[in-house]
């Protein structure tokens, strides 16, 4: 019975450090869309409402783009895609 409960202590240790990474690289993406595009990512947070948020949101797959996320969108150079999303929200 230890050996279980060692085992599922360690796998939420994993999960743990595993969310805060992610948090990390949800949080830095945002940050990059901050410095490369000011007033897009100005209005994902005046849209959805907040930073965290946003950055969020910018990872989350969107029905509207085919579940493509927004950043998917921009990597493939179609900011106008975004913006419509993001009109489709307000």
């Amino acid at each position: 019975m230890r050996s279980s409960a060692t085992k599922f202590h360690n796998i939420a240790s994993d999960l743990a450090q595993l969310t805060a990474r992610r948090e990390a690289l949800v949080s830095n993406a945002f940050e990059a869309l901050e410095v490369r595009h000011p007033v897009l990512a100005s209005e994902v947070k005046e849209y959805i409402g907040s930073r965290q948020r946003a950055a969020h949101w910018m990872c989350a797959p969107q029905r509207a783009s085919g579940g493509k996320i927004p950043y998917d969108l921009l990597a493939e150079g179609d900011e106008d895609s975004l913006w419509d999303l993001l009109e489709g929200i307000g």
